[in-house]
């Protein structure tokens, strides 16, 4: 097959060619290819566009009336999907604002919690979780250490406790019976 090259006389610094199967530009020389264009630039395939490391990994990849894929180190980290974005990984971002409903799935043992807010590395301030140990489904920290929480004292949720640190201070029993308990996790009278 016929190659145009441009540039360098023996092997063409820019090469423009088709192989049989497909259609090529390559850069042969120095330096980067360039793709400029004076108002806007497209790059079309009537399927699917592909951002390609040249050894061979995916960095990008563009469906036509479908997904938009980035890529890491060849492993798919964000597509866009018909109901919004998915990402696979952490997000790290420094603001967040959520129009609307919000979901957390719990799939690693992050500290027991389901969904945890930290201040500046000290700690937990909020955790909220179900790790069935204490029961505790709402807790709240100063500096990593647990200063109280809401929950109930079985699996069944037969009951409302309100926490001091991991001792129950008040019970709201399921018949409605209140109980409250003093710095010993004993019931106090009153």
């Amino acid at each position: 097959n016929v190659k145009l090259q441009l540039g360098n006389q023996t092997d063409g610094d820019l090469q423009i060619y088709h192989d049989g199967s497909n259609s090529y530009i390559t850069d042969a020389g120095t330096g980067s290819l360039i793709i400029d264009g004076s108002t806007s630039t497209q790059i079309k395939g009537s399927t699917y566009v592909i951002l390609r490391s040249s050894a061979g990994e995916n960095m990008a990849v563009g469906n036509a009336n479908g997904a938009f894929d980035l890529f890491y180190n060849g492993s798919k980290k964000f597509s866009t999907n018909s109901s919004g974005i998915s990402v696979t990984g952490s997000v790290v971002a420094d603001g967040l604002t959520v129009d609307g409903d919000v979901l957390v799935n719990r799939t690693s043992s992050f500290t027991n919690a389901a969904v945890e807010v930290q201040d500046d590395g000290s700690g937990e301030v909020l955790a909220l979780n179900n790790n069935g140990t204490d029961g505790q489904f709402l807790r709240l920290y100063n500096s990593g250490t647990l200063i109280g929480g809401l929950g109930n004292n079985t699996s069944s949720v037969s009951s409302l406790n309100i926490y001091r640190g991991s001792t129950p201070a008040i019970n709201i029993a399921s018949n409605g019976d209140i109980s409250f308990y003093n710095g010993s996790g004993n019931q106090g009278l009153f």
